[in-house]
């Protein structure tokens, strides 16, 4: 059933769709009207050389991301905004596995709302830090793997008083984990042999994902209510790094989500966001990518075609790709996460002891006026998702250096998809040249997403890019591992 409204002088329709078993999520589709024939373009490796492509009603570039966290929707977004500034036209479709990633007049999350109305919800996009640390340049392929994960493990294997290290490790889980041997080959190849241990490919990424992010020209993002509040980092010494900031990740999604939904483009082309349906495997026509297997919340399968598909699924996209032999080493390592509320306000995020990660302001209250604060830290191997009350504490132990009154309030865990180099993968693949990499961003997401985006989407359209895209290609894993 499909439902035809106008809003804004917008052609929007609603489709539902139904069985007789059951009821599926609705899809929301914006549709633009036609334009006459267009020209466009198609992304080479280094994204620098375009091809042109002839694009009329009937032929009309069908992109499918695979994704609504920040780097689908940031991707979503610029590719938006490209080809209405290039007079293309495309067909873009978000799938998104989680029912309820449509923001409605009932769900979209305010900044203003209690805190306790927003607590962190089943989507990985949608918990995160709050930190916004242009300033976390190191790549761990550049840090020691004796003196920060080996030693520190076996110090605290052998002295039970010894505290847990920041990184860890689930041996007996992970000595049985295919993808975590590939992901380790990986790691060591680009560490020992052929990486590049410098700091200038993540500082490029970083600083430029904060200048999209502070674009006053970009008028859809600037209006994004996010909760943007703190100033600058300090470190255990008292130093001040400016530049690094917090935010409120979850809003920014669903703001983002919200201002696509509801905006308006000239070009003929049409964005649609379905919600509910889970990339099962990639879909191979005679050797030549044609689409995707989704299964729903039911257990129904189906095939969406495209011609470009975009994997930006954060710890899913390696087992997507293995599907199709095409190398993706991003492995998920946990994370965890807690709130607290205090008396005490800082403007800056504060660095805790140990490196074990840090605890940044939010701009919102609780009901006693007393500021909150997201805590994140600690990198753990392993695939138990639940929470570890020893890592909770630990990070609540630390932040009452700077909070002596600080209270939990709440507290999560969650995987972050980090790369075998600590770097995006953000391009075009080696074996399918239509498809597109948006992944392995690590405990970095909320700071490269909008950059990340914006340098994919220029190479799906062949445009070139306002940093080099070459650190972040996916050919630097140009060969599987096992």
């Amino acid at each position: 059933m499909t439902t035809m409204t106008m809003a804004s002088g917008r052609l929007v329709a609603v489709v539902f769709s139904l069985t007789p078993r059951h009821t599926h999520a609705p899809t929301k589709v914006i549709q633009i009207p036609r334009q006459r024939t267009l020209s466009t373009a198609s992304s080479s490796n280094r994204a620098n050389v375009k091809q042109n492509v002839t694009i009329t009603s009937e032929n009309c570039e069908r992109i499918l991301i695979l994704g609504g966290g920040i780097a689908g929707l940031s991707t979503a977004r610029y590719l938006l905004q490209h080809t209405q500034q290039q007079n293309i036209r495309a067909n873009i479709t978000i799938i998104d596995r989680n029912i309820d990633i449509l923001p409605t007049a009932n769900t979209l999350p305010s900044l203003y709302a209690p805190h306790e109305a927003r607590l962190h919800k089943n989507i990985p996009s949608r918990r995160n830090g709050n930190v916004l640390c242009p300033s976390l340049t190191v790549p761990w392929t550049t840090r020691s793997l004796w003196n920060e994960a080996i030693l520190p493990g076996l110090k605290s294997i052998v002295r039970s008083s010894e505290p847990t290290p920041p990184i860890a490790f689930d041996w007996p889980s992970l000595m049985s984990d295919k993808d975590m041997w590939s992901f380790g080959t990986h790691f060591l190849l680009q560490k020992y042999l052929i990486g590049r241990p410098e700091h200038q490919s993540n500082k490029s990424i970083l600083e430029f994902s904060m200048k999209c992010l502070d674009d006053p020209s970009d008028d859809l993002v600037q209006s994004i209510e996010y909760g943007r509040c703190a100033t600058g980092t300090q470190l255990g010494d008292g130093t001040i790094i400016a530049g690094d900031s917090s935010g409120d990740i979850g809003l920014f999604c669903s703001g983002l989500m919200d201002r696509l939904m509801n905006s308006s483009f000239d070009n003929g082309g049409q964005l649609t966001m379905i919600p509910g349906e889970e990339a099962s495997m990639l879909h191979l026509n005679d050797g030549v990518l044609h689409g995707v297997t989704t299964i729903d919340q039911f257990g129904e399968m189906r095939t969406r075609e495209a011609d470009k598909i975009v994997v930006a699924l954060g710890v899913n996209s390696s087992s997507v790709c293995k599907g199709i032999d095409v190398p993706c080493p991003v492995y998920p390592v946990k994370g965890h996460l807690a709130t607290v509320a205090s008396k005490t306000d800082y403007k800056y995020n504060l660095t805790l002891e140990g490196g074990i990660g840090y605890a940044a302001p939010m701009e919102s209250l609780d009901s006693d006026g007393r500021r909150l604060y997201r805590l994140s830290g600690f990198v753990d191997f392993t695939p138990n998702k639940e929470v570890d009350f020893h890592r909770v504490n630990a990070l609540l132990g630390a932040t009452r250096k700077y909070l002596p009154d600080a209270e939990l309030i709440d507290a999560s865990a969650c995987h972050r998809p980090i790369s075998a180099d600590d770097r995006p993968l953000i391009g075009p693949t080696v074996k399918f040249p239509n498809l597109f990499l948006c992944t392995g961003f690590g405990s970095r997401g909320w700071t490269i997403g909008l950059g990340s985006g914006k340098v994919l989407a220029s190479q799906i359209l062949g445009m070139p890019c306002d940093i080099d895209p070459a650190p972040y290609l996916p050919s630097r894993f140009r060969w599987s591992v096992m």
